[in-house]
Parts: structure tokens; sequence; C-alpha cells
């Protein structure tokens, strides 16, 4: 391979990497448009929303939080019926 071949060559990939790195294939872009509510999967609900997932995560946290303070709280006997209760 001659000098004048490897310097198209290394032009070549350059300009490739440089296209794939900006615009539609820049990684930010494409998390962007995983979301998007222009993205017709999102309107379909096909991808599901990040906000909602983690709503319902946070809610759920909540209400085992509430029963781990509720335990936590009581009398050694409430506590020892709670725990048969959850049990059953």
């Amino acid at each position: 391979m001659g000098f004048w071949e490897a310097a198209v060559i290394i032009v070549a990939l350059v300009t490739i990497g440089k296209v794939m790195s900006g615009g539609r294939w820049n990684r930010q872009t494409r998390r962007w448009e995983r979301y998007s509510e222009h993205n017709p999967y999102v309107r379909q609900g096909v991808v599901s929303n990040p906000d909602a997932v983690t709503k319902a995560d946070l809610a759920r946290i909540n209400e085992r939080l509430a029963t781990l303070e509720k335990l936590v709280t009581d009398p050694a006997r409430r506590l020892s019926d709670e725990i048969d209760q959850l049990r059953r």
C-alpha cells in the first residue's frame, strides 16, 4: 500500500467517525429520541416513560417504608402479631 492509498483510507475513516459521532448517531440524541413525545413508539405506549416507572417505584417504596415504620414504632407484642399476619 502506498502513501496516497493510506492517506485516503485515513481520511475516509476520520470522515466516517465524524459523521457517526454527530447528528442522529449521537448517543445523547438517541437517548432523547427514545423517550420523546414525537417518537411514535412512545405515543403508542410501546416504550415506557421512565418518569412513570420512577413514580410507580417511588410509590411502592413509600408503601414499604410506611409498613417498616409502623413495625419499628409499635410495641413488641404488636410487632409479633403484625409479622404473623404478614406471613399468612
